[in-house]
């Protein structure tokens, strides 16, 4: 097979730099997609699309608050549509840090934002609810065991590749934290009720010592349609730069 077509988005607030800081030390070939160009008839062309995160202080010459407002309402609102038929056709998706809160069912706003957001609720690709952290610098992950469901564990360990056997560290700078419910649960409700085959899988968990990370889900797989998404909310570039290649090879077109 050939090397799978991947797309990495950028606009005046995302910080792709990350993810092209993980592709070249892999060596994995990407494009950069601009606004224009988030359509479905150019993302059909790609087998993965990056959504990267996005900086709402100034940094690197892009972002800050106003910058960073229209980022997520741009995934909420303008490329919905786009974003949610491009895998129900089949395309792959991998989000990182600030665009995984707008892939979830619910995204927590500061009340004095929420003025800002009317109209633009989160895609509803996953079924998580997400929190933006606390914090920045290195956090520790580990894979979410799951002794019940051979089909969850296949998939942790597909996702996570060579990092599924024990704890790995990885850049974090205030990305979201995952639950399901009010009691901050990580475990997707279909694996609770025991289905063979769930559809979304948290399948890595912060072990961080603050209490709005411990125990929260970090990176969550999803399949939507006939197409997949992963959403990873911390940089894997501090020093598990490869686990983006697993990903790629999990959500893949094929």
């Amino acid at each position: 097979m050939s090397d799978p077509r991947i797309a990495l988005y950028h606009d005046d607030a995302s910080g792709e730099r990350y993810e092209e800081k993980a592709f070249q030390k892999t060596g994995v070939k990407y494009e950069k997609i601009g606004p224009k160009e988030m359509v479905l008839d150019i993302l059909e062309k790609y087998d993965v699309v990056f959504l990267p995160g996005a900086f709402p202080l100034r940094t690197h010459d892009k972002g800050g608050f106003f910058a960073f407002i229209r980022f997520l309402k741009r995934i909420n609102v303008i490329y919905r549509s786009h974003i949610m038929n491009y895998l129900k056709d089949g395309g792959g998706v991998v989000s990182v840090c600030a665009s995984v809160a707008s892939m979830g069912r619910r995204m927590a706003i500061p009340l004095p934002l929420r003025p800002l957001f009317i109209g633009a609720n989160p895609l509803g690709v996953f079924d998580f609810h997400a929190k933006y952290g606390p914090k920045t610098g290195v956090v520790d992950l580990e894979p979410v065991q799951y002794k019940d469901s051979p089909h969850a564990r296949k998939i942790v360990s597909d996702v996570l590749g060579d990092y599924s056997e024990g704890q790995f560290s990885s850049l974090y700078f205030r990305g979201p934290a995952i639950t399901y419910d009010a009691k901050h649960d990580i475990i997707h409700p279909a694996i609770k009720e025991g289905e063979d085959r769930p559809k979304e899988v948290v399948v890595a968990r912060y072990v961080d010592e603050d209490p709005e990370l411990k125990d929260k889900g970090a990176i969550v797989y999803r399949e939507y349609g006939s197409g997949k998404a992963i959403s990873c909310s911390v940089h894997p570039e501090f020093s598990t730069w490869d686990l983006f290649d697993s990903m790629i090879d999990v959500v893949a077109r094929r």
